[in-house]
């Protein structure tokens, strides 16, 4: 009994020992990195995101605080180029603005398409070519629980007709209408929803996982999705499949698994390669979009 109790003793102290109050001092000229985020689909506007990132623990976090203002953004394709303007919309779920730089041509299918972005004395460019082949929705199966790395889920399941002959790579997106009662899965504590009163309101729900025909060309292909919002049976909603160009789902991909490094500490931790020459971080790129395909959810989600 004394062994034992020596042993507890000398570990309590050991641990205790190990400890160590460490003070940091962070640089105050710390230099922010440009973030840059954009995706052309053939007939709409192209609309860039571009931010400044902050340190860790700094105060101004939503994207109209890091916005990066007095940038110039100049799309160019064939002879023809567009200089972007700012303008911003109000996302009723989070309750505050989104800017972004936005331009008045739609983009083309089959055209491609080189993005400049100068700011702080710096200059920033990638290119996309708008090819990909549009997936063919042919079913969608309501789904109230599958498993991945992250733990278990309700979603859909979204079955495609892949098209066969090149690599092509997927992404989910769901759009509908939602109130302030519809809670998001993955929603942090304290995000203020309460500027909308009982009204509906339109949102854009897009999948964090890629997924790739390697393997399955040409196949009939199940895309598992895990959904973000909240919804009761007879719901309506419209699936849509994006076909992305390589690049940019290489990036989104490293995104994902960065945040599977990050919720797993024996995974590898990963590094995202950005897009963007010039030393910003980001992607440009494009997506081409299936039909939207109506889904009535076929009962309440699982509590």
């Amino acid at each position: 009994m004394n062994y034992l109790r020596g042993m507890l003793i000398l570990s309590l102290f050991m641990s205790m020992a190990c400890e160590k109050d460490i003070q940091i001092e962070l640089p105050v000229d710390l230099e922010g990195t440009v973030v840059i985020e954009g995706l052309l689909y053939p007939g709409k506007e192209p609309r860039i995101y571009i931010s400044k990132s902050e340190p860790f623990f700094d105060s101004n976090v939503t994207p109209q605080e890091v916005f990066a203002r007095g940038a110039r953004v100049n799309i160019s394709h064939r002879q023809e180029s567009e200089v972007l303007v700012p303008d911003s919309t109000f996302d009723k779920f989070r309750c505050r603005w989104v800017p972004f730089y936005e331009g008045s041509r739609a983009v083309k299918f089959g055209e491609t398409y080189t993005l400049k972005v100068q700011f702080e004395g710096k200059t920033y460019t990638a290119s996309t070519t708008i090819n990909q082949t549009r997936a063919v929705i042919k079913e969608i199966i309501y789904t109230p629980e599958f498993t991945d790395i992250y733990g278990g889920h309700d979603g859909v399941n979204v079955r495609i007709q892949d098209p066969a002959g090149a690599d092509n790579f997927y992404r989910f997106q769901m759009n509908r209408f939602i109130d302030r009662d519809n809670a998001h899965a993955h929603e942090l504590d304290g995000v203020p929803r309460d500027c909308t009163g009982d009204e509906e309101f339109y949102m854009t729900d897009l999948g964090r996982t890629i997924y790739t025909d390697i393997g399955n060309d040409g196949r009939t292909m199940d895309l598992l999705a895990e959904v973000s919002f909240e919804y009761n049976k007879g719901d309506s909603t419209w699936v849509i499949i994006q076909s992305l160009d390589e690049r940019s789902a290489a990036f989104y991909q490293e995104l994902d698994d960065q945040l599977i490094s990050i919720l797993n500490p024996f995974v590898e931790p990963v590094f995202i390669k950005s897009q963007i020459e010039g030393g910003a971080l980001g992607v440009f790129g494009s997506a081409v979009l299936s039909d939207s395909v109506l889904f009535i959810y076929p009962q309440d989600n699982p509590l």
